[in-house]
């Protein structure tokens, strides 16, 4: 038994990976490593070139510009845990109006028209507010979530617009890997519940987390990431192409069926 990190709910072991346990919540339906022993990763620079070097490489650019428009005109737009400054780059070429500022643990080379900070942002100080805070694929890394939105709250000012993107664990892909764990395939399994990812959301977890912090909720969808951005942790080229054609079709199902495996909240601060 554990306590759950979203709503403090009672939270049971849903299995066991090798070096920590995976508790489920029975009330807001979380799924969380164990806070005690779980293994935060370090995120230098070959995070980006060797542990997930699809997902880089491949930036879901159609997925920005759909952010892209949710952004007021003429915002001041921080990007929360921005990476390699991706999303950044090509919002500023569709939306030269906004003004754009990207923190990270990493270093960025300087970019026309963005202001990069390399800091850890859990820590810094939060002088300046903006009128749209974005953070993509970061808060399922994060042990302590209840202080990450309280960053997201710093940051913004009243009424601004909140995207907050993650994994979705209600999806179909994870529900496959769970089955494919039962039955001694555990690749998947092992790479979606892996040490990078500490906090595995569902659709009602996240919203349940924003929504306890005053966040007015907007919209949530659930997508898919581009199927080359995918990392699939094998060497050989017909395994990996097996693998993809498989992860495509289950893409696909998951789309059609609201269970795509990732998830966005829009949502409007307090």
């Amino acid at each position: 038994m554990s306590i759950c990190t979203i709503c403090g709910g009672d939270a049971v072991l849903m299995t066991m990976r090798v070096d920590v346990g995976l508790f489920r919540c029975r009330v807001c339906t979380h799924c969380f490593s164990d806070p005690r022993v779980a293994r935060r990763e370090r995120y230098e620079p070959e995070y980006f070139e060797r542990d997930h070097r699809r997902w880089f490489a491949n930036p879901d650019t159609k997925f920005f510009e759909k952010v892209a428009r949710l952004l007021p005109r003429d915002a001041a737009v921080i990007d929360v845990g921005c990476g390699r400054g991706d999303f950044l780059r090509h919002v500023r070429a569709l939306r030269p109006d906004l003004k754009l500022t990207g923190i990270d643990l990493t270093p960025n080379q300087p970019a026309d028209g963005i202001q990069f900070l390399q800091g850890d942002f859990m820590k810094m100080s939060h002088a300046v507010t903006f009128d749209a805070v974005v953070s993509q694929q970061v808060i399922e890394h994060v042990e302590d979530v209840q202080a990450f939105v309280r960053v997201l709250q710093r940051f913004a000012k009243p009424r601004a617009t909140v995207v907050v993107s993650t994994i979705n664990e209600s999806s179909l892909l994870y529900a496959l890997a769970r089955i494919g764990k039962q039955i001694g395939l555990p690749l998947a399994f092992d790479r979606l519940y892996g040490r990078h990812h500490i906090q595995h959301f569902t659709t009602k977890s996240l919203r349940t987390l924003l929504e306890k912090h005053g966040f007015r909720v907007e919209s949530q969808r659930t997508h898919n990431a581009p199927l080359k951005a995918i990392d699939i942790p094998v060497d050989h080229f017909a395994a990996d192409a097996i693998l993809r054609s498989g992860m495509w079709l289950v893409c696909r199902a998951g789309a059609a069926t609201g269970k795509a495996y990732l998830q966005t909240v829009t949502s409007t601060s307090g």
